[in-house]
């Protein structure tokens, strides 16, 4: 058997002593820090990851082409968001407005005018709470606010944001709190020539 010197026994025992405290630390420590933060952290991410889906959902909406911009194209999309986010096309019958976000569809055939189509999508108090405007404003660009046309309107007036030359996202928010903190409670994705 080999005889360890008095220093080099020493060192083993600080290097032992360390690595206990490193594994029975860490160990510890993750315990107790999932414990703290287990039981508020989802709900911080559920509002996040809600928030987000819901812009990536109107930017796939503001990404299609106005030659795919129709109701079977928007169906298929809103089949690649349903597994988390409730999303609906409008029906007269049955509605789910306070869970689902309800989609409606329309096509312009006037010649004259220039919004070709579009796509209006109704937000649910639960989304558009954790919803301002200021969202939008960093997701897509700059807001352009509409100025009245007569004196003062009890109801702002929705604000646009230009996407591209061919899109346009026009929002609708309550009228309790500046612009950037409203909360949307109508999306309008309007298609150009």
């Amino acid at each position: 058997m080999k005889i360890l010197s008095f220093s080099s026994k020493i060192g083993y025992a600080v290097i032992f002593t360390f690595l206990i405290n490193c594994f029975l630390g860490c160990s510890g420590n993750q315990a107790q820090d999932q414990k703290k933060g287990g039981r508020l952290q989802p709900v911080n991410d559920h509002k996040v990851s809600t928030t987000h889906l819901f812009l990536t959902y109107i930017d796939s909406l503001a990404k299609l082409p106005l030659a795919q911009f129709n109701e079977a194209h928007i169906q298929s999309l809103n089949k690649t968001f349903s597994s988390k986010l409730m999303v609906e096309i409008y029906n007269d019958e049955k509605n789910d407005a306070e869970k689902s976000i309800v989609v409606q569809y329309y096509k312009n055939e006037e010649k004259v005018s220039m919004v070709k189509a579009g796509v209006i999508c109704l937000i649910p108090e639960s989304i558009s709470d954790s919803l301002p405007v200021a969202d939008f404003a960093s997701y897509f660009g700059s807001i352009k606010e509409e100025k009245p046309l007569i004196g003062i309107t009890a109801q702002p007036l929705p604000v646009k944001i230009k996407v591209s030359e061919s899109t346009t996202i026009k929002l609708t928010f309550n009228s309790h709190e500046k612009l950037d903190q409203a909360h949307v409670i109508m999306v309008e994705v309007l298609k150009y020539n």
